[in-house]
């Protein structure tokens, strides 16, 4: 078993934002935090009278074999904290990649919602299923991929519209307008009239 560990909690320096409503930032500069001498149950501090809560935790390992006792952060803002809170980053192979793009091409992009989510079909939801299990990502993560990558990769969106020929000028280019021709500019000026 792990022997105890006697800390000790200090309160140091006032981290209350004054300016807050003005969109920037101001400490009122208190170093420590020191207890009312008329109230020592109280939690405001008689130096910059904000609560205890907005001086900074700090936890001192008496129990350390060393001669000086070490510090450590307590709270949101220990580095040690924000470093295992951290969602590691997924990194996927060039095969891993091409396939996934290839198999969104072919779904269109968009995933099929999962049981009873609506579509009457679950063929499309064993294919997901089957196709993350073989390339080896879950299929929240395959989602997020497909979100994150629909509008980089080259005739991702199924949405986009390009028209190549017109009604109204009979096959001439969109673009170009024709000799004979209007472009979309004049087919939606014709449509909508002068305005």
């Amino acid at each position: 078993m792990e022997p105890e560990r006697l800390t000790e909690v200090c309160y140091r320096e006032c981290m209350k934002n004054h300016a807050a409503k003005l969109g920037t930032y101001a400490a009122d500069g208190c170093c420590e935090y020191t207890p009312e001498e008329n109230y020592p149950i109280s939690l405001t501090c008689a130096a910059c009278s904000c609560h205890r809560n907005f001086h900074r935790k700090e936890l001192i390992d008496l129990s350390s074999p060393s001669a000086s006792p070490t510090a450590h952060l307590a709270g949101p803002s220990s580095s040690a904290d924000l470093a295992s809170k951290r969602r590691s980053r997924t990194k996927f192979t060039d095969e891993q990649k091409a396939r996934m793009a290839a198999f969104a091409e072919g779904i269109g992009w968009r995933i099929p919602k999962k049981e009873g989510g609506g579509y009457a079909g679950r063929k499309e939801e064993d294919d997901v299923a089957r196709f993350c299990k073989e390339i080896g990502v879950s299929r929240q993560v395959f989602k997020v991929w497909m979100h994150n990558h629909k509008s980089t990769v080259p005739n991702a969106s199924s949405t986009t519209h390009t028209a190549e020929t017109s009604p109204v000028d009979g096959g001439a280019s969109a673009g170009g307008g024709g000799l004979g021709g209007c472009g979309i500019e004049d087919e939606i000026k014709a449509s909508y009239g002068s305005i």
